[in-house]
């Protein structure tokens, strides 16, 4: 029997009983799903990779502003003493001058 028609076109019921006697492909799920879960591990790694990147930039960082504020805090420190000095030396000057005043 000729699977084709006359006119050149297949007989429907031959068709379907080649396709019918075809075998499937073997699907193995689980295959799919390792794939994807692979998949979704690396994903999740590179995140990971990243975020403990980020982590080191910023315990950097927070070193880097912790040395800052320590120079600071020093040089407020010293400027409050300078400042202290100074307000010392004009209230002695202060005292000074009104003592001569009262001398004259």
């Amino acid at each position: 029997m000729n699977p084709q028609t006359p006119q050149g076109v297949r007989d429907p019921a031959l068709s379907l009983a080649t396709i019918a006697s075809k075998r499937a492909p073997a699907v193995r799920p689980h295959q799919t799903v390792k794939t994807m879960e692979d998949t979704d591990l690396q994903a999740l790694m590179a995140r990971l990779e990243l975020l403990i990147t980020r982590v080191e930039q910023l315990k950097s960082q927070n070193g880097l502003l912790l040395a800052q504020e320590k120079t600071w805090r020093e040089e407020r420190a010293h400027l409050i003493e300078k400042n202290e000095i100074a307000r010392r030396k004009v209230e002695s000057m202060i005292s000074r001058l009104k003592a001569l005043e009262q001398d004259s």
